[in-house]
């Protein structure tokens, strides 16, 4: 499953595996499954995103950036992204901004998973 809540050193973390999507719309699909988690959710959430060879253009960005600002701002106590480098890595600023949230990179899943943990 794309979405689903994995426990790290105790710590309950939600982890969106995206890795290696190439279709937008699989992409857009599991943004929704995504948001429906935030959505549900009572607790702070601990995020784990996976983009290591995904698909993304403008239209998910947008709908990245709109997300954020209308459903996961506030929700994430902590968030950690795997894959993100050369126009990714400009784009998790953007969102960042845009979301006026912190998101951490990171290129090894163990430490992320550590710092998600801490």
């Amino acid at each position: 499953m794309p979405v689903s809540y994995i426990t790290h050193k105790g710590r309950k973390i939600l982890y969106v595996n995206f890795k290696d999507m190439k279709s937008k719309e699989v992409v857009l699909a599991n943004l929704e499954d995504m948001k429906k988690h935030y959505v549900e959710a009572s607790d702070k959430i601990y995020l784990l995103l996976d983009v290591r060879g995904t698909f993304t253009d403008p239209e998910v960005m947008d709908r990245l950036k709109h997300y954020g600002k209308q459903y996961f701002k506030g929700k994430s106590e902590k968030r950690a992204v795997l894959g993100v480098s050369g126009i990714k890595k400009i784009m998790l600023k953007g969102y960042a901004l845009v979301t006026n949230t912190d998101v951490k990179p990171f290129e090894d899943e163990e430490e992320a998973k550590n710092y998600l943990a801490s």
